[in-house]
């Protein structure tokens, strides 16, 4: 008898480790979200039908950290999807019309986020800092890919998203020389030169790219590691959650595979305990 529960328990063990060998991205997906933060980077504006008459450069500045949910908004059946303000982009652009970046896992470690919009009609919004003009925007873009490192221990957010800490740790490769053309967010319309609205002023075709964008992310924790709840301990709660919803969907889903199992159930029980 004694053997055979032994036996039980070494081979749940075995299946719990290969149902929590991870990727990055895989936690990634799983945590749900990320906080995020675009750090001072290169910019231009560049003006004249064809955009190619240098008006401006410069650097953008730390923009203010944010909080995204990742969701599968494509219907590709990946859930790195997730949508931010004109605002949350670039802090200086007054404008809360919203983006979608669409995720794509470019290995087990890397994420290629693209995303762009047409407004039609035309987006209205004031460029503040060194610009200080009102301006037209036609269409938004972006471009950029991001690297993804296990932290050695679950650590607190410096961005304050996750009460829970994180343990993975996002973020653009450095690019030096800047290449306008790698890892990028751009802005096409008109400014209206000395006017008091979208309305008034004389107007003035412009293009502007922030570009070897330097942004920071956090992401991970215990979230897919069985921490249902979100109280910041796996424990007997995460696993009555788990052993109520069986068989459902929802909550006690810690996978995120659509279904509450024996997988959910053997990640919390090889996680329990642990706390950050």
């Amino acid at each position: 008898m004694r053997k055979a529960i032994l036996f039980g328990i070494v081979s749940a063990l075995a299946l719990t480790c290969a149902a929590t060998a991870q990727t990055p991205v895989q936690k990634l997906i799983q945590t749900g979200k990320m906080s995020f933060r675009l750090n001072d980077s290169q910019y231009y504006i560049r003006i004249g039908q064809d955009c190619t008459v240098p008006a401006a450069e410069g650097g953008i500045g730390d923009q203010d950290p944010i909080c995204v949910q990742l969701q599968d908004l494509n219907g590709d059946g990946i859930a790195l999807d997730f949508q931010i303000t004109i605002n949350q982009m670039v802090n200086t652009i007054q404008s809360n019309a919203t983006v979608t970046f669409y995720g794509t896992p470019e290995s087990d470690s890397a994420v290629r986020w693209q995303g762009s919009r047409t407004f039609d009609p035309v987006e209205c919004a004031f460029i503040g800092g060194s610009v200080n003009q009102w301006f037209q925007l036609n269409d938004v873009y972006g471009d950029f890919t991001m690297q993804i490192t296990e932290m050695s221990s679950c650590q607190t957010d410096p961005y304050n998203c996750f009460n829970c800490g994180v343990d993975l740790m996002l973020a653009t490769p450095v690019i030096e020389p800047p290449d306008e053309n790698v890892n990028y967010l751009g802005f096409n319309g008109v400014i209206r030169l000395g006017g008091e609205s979208c309305e008034t002023g004389g107007p003035l075709r412009a293009c502007a790219r922030t570009y070897s964008i330097r942004a920071v992310g956090y992401s991970g924790g215990l979230k897919p590691r069985g921490d249902v709840n979100d109280d910041c301990t796996i424990d007997d709660a995460d696993l009555l959650i788990v052993l109520f919803n069986f068989g459902g969907s929802g909550d006690g889903d810690v996978n995120r595979d659509g279904v509450v199992d024996d997988a959910d159930l053997l990640v919390v029980l090889f996680n329990f305990g642990a706390s950050c």
